[in-house]
Parts: C-alpha cells; structure tokens; sequence
C-alpha cells in the first residue's frame, strides 16, 4: 500500500489535485522617464487574496520632482481636499497617490492633516511626536529620501517635500517589533511608501482590500512583505482604507490603476463597480511625482 507521504508527494510533483499557493510579482514596466509601474498579487491559495500596484521613481533622474497637496491659505484649517484623481489633474503629476491621514473625514472640504507635511518646502502641517502622524517620509530639492520618527524633533531644511504615516514598516529591511493591535493585524486596503537600499529608487505601493473575491487587503506585516517584493529597503504606511488610491495621467486625465474600496467609512457605494467608475474619497493630503514622457511620447500641458 502506497504511504500517505508518498502519495502527496506523488501530488505535488505532478501538480494535482492540489496546486500550491502564489505570489506573483510583475516586472517593471517604464510609464514616464524615471518612473516605472508593477503590479503583484497573492492568490486565493495564500492567507488573503491581494492586489497591489507599485511604482518605482529613480531619484537619480534630474527631472523628477515630487510634490504633495499644498496649504489652502487663508481657509480653515490646513488643506482643501481633493480625490487622488482630482489631485493628478489639478497639478498635473505623472503619477499620485493618498498620503497623510486626515480629518473629518469623509465629505470633500478644508482638513486638518496628522503629522508633518510639506510642500515644496513650505510646511503645511507641523511635526507631531505621537499617533499617525509620527512617522515621515522626507525628500530633499536634490531628491534624497528617508523616513524617520518626529517622536523627538526632526530638522526640515532642505526638505522640499514630506508626508506623514502611521508606523514605520521596514527598518533597514527588518520588520519591527509591534506591540499587537486592531490596527497592525486586521487587513485593510493600504497605501505606502519605500526607499531602496542604495537609496536610489522611491517605491509607491497600494494593495486593495475589502473586496470578496477580489482582494482582501493587508496586514501592517503584510505591506512590508510587499514592499520588500518591490525592493524597498525602508518602509512607512501612509492612510489607507477609502482613502487608498494610485492613479496615472494620460493626456492630462487620470488613469485610475487600483481599485479603490469605497467613499465613506464602512461604505458599500463601490459595490459591483470596477476600474474608474469606482468612487475615489476626497483626500486631505496627496502625494505625486512630476516626470517628463517616455521619449517618443507627447506630454500634456501642466496645469496652471
């Protein structure tokens, strides 16, 4: 009589019944000079099914600029809303994704951001050295990025652009020691940020959630898994949930590239919707790269 042992191994050289789990991790394919776009997925063999995008800035790449959602001045508090899509079109980045965690949420309107933001060099919300806000991700004019704690002050100078999150998901390629909470452990949509080892290249992530049958999102474990995929040697999550979304521009309109969960907290309003019909929530604070065409291509006009 054949052993259990053998007969699964019998299986699995043949492939069935049974097939093994995948994640898949796309290569990279250039969408703008310096800027490069992938796709990844965990299957519905794996702990969750999951969609991701990713997209890869070379900051060596003199015409590359980032930017995020800037003050709105003499208005109430800090910023006025835009949907990530709005936002592209509006400043006319190559590339956008949400950024800082915000409130109220989920109306459009004037927001108070958490934690520090700063838009070409000019500080729009202040460093915080608590809660979501508190850990950051900081470029300079000259495209040098970390991401530090402002749980002991940070200086700013020289940054010319800066978004806060939550918690700081890869340390040297490490992931940290959490204290458990809701937060790290229950899958969500998620939006994040890497920087390489070399510390050439910027990785911007999102894997969508709350989706049956589509993608069931992310633990805080499994973002720095994915962006490790990716190539990211440092990591911070950024806001997630409704506000999770990746859009590109083309020929001045945005491209949404994920699939956003929903508008308000807990909604349905996405329900049997896909690609860009699905709604995108009014976010307070945005985060983008300028980049010029791929050679051959035809750049739109920037926005004034």
């Amino acid at each position: 009589m054949i052993s259990r042992v053998a007969l699964i191994l019998a299986v699995l050289a043949t492939g069935a019944p049974w097939s093994r789990a995948e994640i898949k991790v796309g290569a990279w394919t250039p969408i703008f000079q310096g800027v490069e776009w992938a796709t990844g997925e965990a299957d519905a063999k794996e702990v969750r099914l999951q969609k991701v995008n990713a997209v890869r800035v070379d900051l060596r790449d003199p015409d590359v600029e980032f930017f995020s959602t800037p003050s709105n001045g003499d208005r109430p508090l800090e910023t006025t809303s835009e949907t990530t899509s709005e936002f592209a079109e509006h400043y006319g980045v190559q590339v956008a994704i949400n950024a800082n965690f915000f409130a109220p949420c989920c109306a459009p309107g004037d927001k108070d951001l958490s934690g520090l933001a700063i838009s070409r060099g000019e500080v729009v919300s202040p460093q915080v050295a608590y809660n979501s806000g508190s850990k950051v991700l900081l470029i300079t004019r000259d495209n040098r990025a970390s991401i530090v704690s402002t749980e002991k002050p940070v200086s700013t100078e020289g940054v010319w652009t800066a978004v806060a999150g939550s918690d700081i998901v890869l340390n040297a390629g490490a992931k940290p020691q959490w204290v458990p909470r809701d937060f790290i452990l229950t899958a969500h949509p998620r939006t994040a940020v890497g920087v390489s080892k070399d510390g050439r290249y910027l990785l911007m992530l999102t894997i969508d959630g709350r989706q049956a049958s589509y993608s069931a999102g992310a633990t805080l474990g499994d973002v720095a898994d994915w962006l490790r995929r990716f190539g990211a040697y440092h990591g911070l999550n950024l806001d997630g949930g409704g506000s999770t979304a990746m859009v590109k521009l083309e020929a001045g309109k945005a491209v949404v590239l994920n699939r956003p969960s929903g508008v308000g907290l807990g909604s349905s309003d996405n329900a049997g919707k896909s690609g860009g019909a699905r709604k995108q929530r009014s976010n307070g604070n945005n985060f983008g790269v300028f980049a010029k065409p791929l050679a051959g291509a035809t750049a739109a006009p920037k926005p004034e």
